[in-house]
């Protein structure tokens, strides 16, 4: 009786193992694909009211990339409620740490009231445009704030 017990609880603890080593291989190769953009939720209060007007701020500012954007909205320059665009483009990381030195851009769009965070769309990006990734993040706040 021991011996099954013994034999069983081996058995468990080297499936457990198994599944271990299975989830810390697809979080490893998951890392290695571009997913798409990354949301944060800051606050979810303020993320459920309607959203009247915006205001476009570019970080950094570039009038291509502000001609671009402006077009999809009819930003506000009074208005409280912020979309914060920051990007960078042909970032070169020379740290060893790095695992994906295929990222050599980033975008960040972030929904501010008065300046505090309500929510956050992030995309790591290869060689993409940076004005068509803008508006494909753009178009998936509108979706997520009702725009």
């Amino acid at each position: 009786m021991q011996n099954t017990l013994l034999a069983n609880a081996k058995e468990l603890v080297k499936s457990s193992y198994l599944k271990l080593l299975f989830i810390f291989l697809m979080i490893s190769f998951s890392g290695c694909q571009d997913k798409g953009f990354i949301s944060t939720t800051y606050n979810e209060k303020l993320l459920s009211q309607p959203t009247g007007c915006l205001k476009l701020v570019l970080k950094p500012y570039s009038k291509e990339v502000y001609d671009e954007i402006k077009t999809l909205h009819d930003f506000d320059v009074n208005c409280t409620r912020i979309l914060e665009i920051k990007y960078k483009t042909k970032i070169v990381c020379t740290s060893q740490f790095n695992t994906n030195k295929e990222f050599t851009s980033y975008l960040e769009l972030n929904l501010l009231e008065n300046n505090k965070s309500i929510y956050t769309l992030y995309k790591d990006l290869k060689d993409e445009n940076i004005t068509d990734e803008i508006i494909k993040g753009y178009k998936l706040l509108c979706k997520k704030i009702n725009l």
